[in-house]
C-alpha cells in the first residue's frame, strides 16, 4: 500500500520519498549559478556569456534570464547589450545583512572606530568557498577618503584577511607562517602596511562565532600616515576590547588564549 504523504509542523505536505532522496529543483540551482557569475563580473554578461559560464543550452539560459529580469534580479542594458545585478538583490542584501547578529553587534564599535580615527571601517565575511565579501561598512570622513564598496570581494589569499582567520584555525601553517601567525594571536589583531596597495595600510581583529573560529573581521583602512604603527598601538586595547564584545553579545565563544584587554591609552 502507498504511503500517504505528510504534513510537517510548519503545515507543508512533503513526500517522504522526495524528503529521502533530498529532491533539489534545478531552476534554483541555475539561478544562484546566474548571479554567482554576475557577482564575479562588475562588467555584467551577455545571454551566451552567462550560458557558457553556468553550463546551460542558451534557450534554457534565455528564458531563465528574462524571468529574472521581470522579477527584478537582474537587470538587462539595451546600450550594452548585457546584464547585471538587479535593484531587488540590494533590497535583500540589506535586509540579510542587518538580520545577521555579529554585524549589528559590531555596527556600534564600528561607529566609534571611524568617529575616533577617520577611517573607512567594515565588516568583511569569511564566504563558504575561501573567499572574503565586504558586507557592511562605516564610510571615511577625511576629505581623501579610502573606501570599498559593500559587496566587493576579496581572494582567499589577501593578506590580513587570510592571516586573521587562519590564526584561530585548526590547521598547521607553513613554517614562515608560523612567526606571523603567533604574532596574530598574541595581539588578537592584524594589521599590513602597503601589501594591498603602495601607502595603503590595513589593521583588523577577528569576531568569533559559537565554535571560536573568525566568522568576521572588523577592519580599518588608511593611507600612509593616517594610520601608523603608533595609532595602532593607542588603539589596540580598544581593538581586543570590541573582539571580546561582539563576540559574546551575538552568541559566539572567545578562544581561551586570545588575549585580555588592557587599559586604554588616550587616542591623542
Amino acid at each position: 500500500m502507498a504511503k500517504e504523504p505528510s504534513e510537517s509542523g510548519d503545515g507543508v505536505v512533503h513526500d517522504d520519498a522526495e524528503q529521502a532522496a533530498e529532491v533539489l529543483v534545478p531552476a534554483v540551482s541555475r539561478t544562484v549559478r546566474v548571479l554567482d557569475h554576475l557577482v564575479r563580473h562588475v562588467d555584467g554578461a551577455t545571454v551566451t556569456e552567462l550560458a557558457k559560464s553556468c553550463g546551460l543550452a542558451k534557450s534554457t539560459a534565455s528564458n531563465l534570464i528574462r524571468t529574472m529580469v521581470s522579477e527584478g534580479l537582474i537587470e538587462y542594458d539595451s546600450d550594452t547589450r548585457r546584464y547585471n545585478l538587479g535593484p531587488l538583490l540590494v533590497e535583500y542584501g540589506v535586509a540579510a545583512v542587518t538580520r545577521t547578529t555579529p554585524v549589528a553587534e559590531a555596527r556600534p564599535f564600528m561607529e566609534r572606530l571611524a568617529e575616533r580615527t577617520e577611517l573607512a571601517c567594515l565588516a568583511i565575511s569569511p564566504m563558504p568557498d575561501g573567499h572574503f565579501t565586504a558586507i557592511a561598512k562605516i564610510e571615511s570622513r577625511k576629505d581623501i577618503k579610502i573606501t570599498i564598496e559593500i559587496g566587493s570581494r576579496f581572494d582567499r589569499d589577501a593578506p590580513l584577511l587570510s592571516r586573521l582567520t587562519d590564526a584561530w584555525h585548526d590547521v598547521v601553517p607553513a613554517a614562515d607562517d608560523d612567526a606571523r601567525r603567533e604574532e596574530v594571536r598574541s595581539r588578537g589583531f592584524g594589521v599590513v602596511f602597503g601589501e594591498y596597495a603602495p601607502e595603503l595600510n590595513v589593521m583588523g581583529f577577528p569576531v568569533f562565532d559559537r565554535d571560536g573560529q573568525p566568522c568576521l573581521v572588523i577592519s580599518l583602512l588608511g593611507m600612509g600616515t593616517d594610520l601608523t604603527p603608533q595609532d595602532i598601538d593607542e588603539l589596540a586595547p580598544y581593538l581586543v576590547t570590541a573582539a571580546r564584545a561582539i563576540t559574546v553579545r551575538s552568541g559566539g565563544r572567545v578562544p581561551a588564549d586570545y588575549p585580555e584587554a588592557g587599559p586604554e591609552r588616550s587616542a591623542g
